[in-house]
């Protein structure tokens, strides 16, 4: 299981420096992009910036925006993945036509969405993100264990999709995800928040060794 770090930064010189930060010690960092739309919160979203980091790290940019179809190909060319939610979109199918081998598509659901409605999607897409929080695009929000169910019925329906898990984790709650079947974690105020961040990041990265 890989915990993946999650950035929120109100602009790129924050970005930078928390990528900075955990460059080459994981194999993503997230970025969490927010248009102030589709969630209520507003961040750095300057797609074309991304052009500018060099490191190891790859780069997963969660696009918590609405109507993602018309800014993929921004994001396609400086991200590694992107994770587009199904709430905020009409257009899935067309995303999808238009994810690339170099830049795959994930799909996230929030807490709320029943799982099934990801189903039609998951011949094509073998990424899901599920949201654990209530409010998406909010730091520090509770886990809501809810979100077990999700994973039981994709390792069970579709043993070959990679499930993400975001929003509220510990390492409580990591321990559990890894017990359930969790892919990778996207871990936020549990990292940036302690007192030495590439510590509290190493903890996480023990519970899969």
């Amino acid at each position: 299981m890989k915990t993946t770090p999650s950035v929120i930064a109100k602009n790129f010189d924050e970005v930078r420096t928390k990528i900075a930060l955990v460059d080459g010690l994981v194999e993503w960092a997230e970025l969490d992009v927010m248009d102030g739309v589709f969630v209520p919160n507003v961040t750095w979203q300057i797609a074309d910036d991304l052009r500018l980091l060099e490191g190891k790290t790859k780069l997963s940019a969660h696009l918590m925006i609405e109507a993602p179809e018309t800014v993929v190909e921004d994001w396609q060319s400086g991200a590694d993945r992107l994770i587009v939610h199904l709430e905020a979109t009409d257009d899935m199918d067309g995303l999808i036509e238009r994810q690339s081998v170099h830049c795959p598509l994930g799909v996230a659901l929030n807490l709320a969405t029943p799982v099934a409605q990801i189903f039609p999607y998951l011949d094509r897409v073998k990424l899901v993100q599920l949201m654990s929080i209530a409010r998406t695009g909010f730091g520090g929000e509770l886990f809501d264990e809810t979100v077990f169910d999700k994973i039981k019925i994709l390792k069970k329906g579709y043993p070959d999709v990679k499930i993400i898990v975001d929003g509220g984790i510990s390492l409580e709650i990591a321990q559990k995800l890894l017990t359930a079947g969790a892919d990778e974690l996207v871990v936020g105020s549990a990292i940036w928040n302690a007192p030495d961040p590439v510590a509290a990041l190493r903890q996480f990265q023990t519970l899969s060794q």
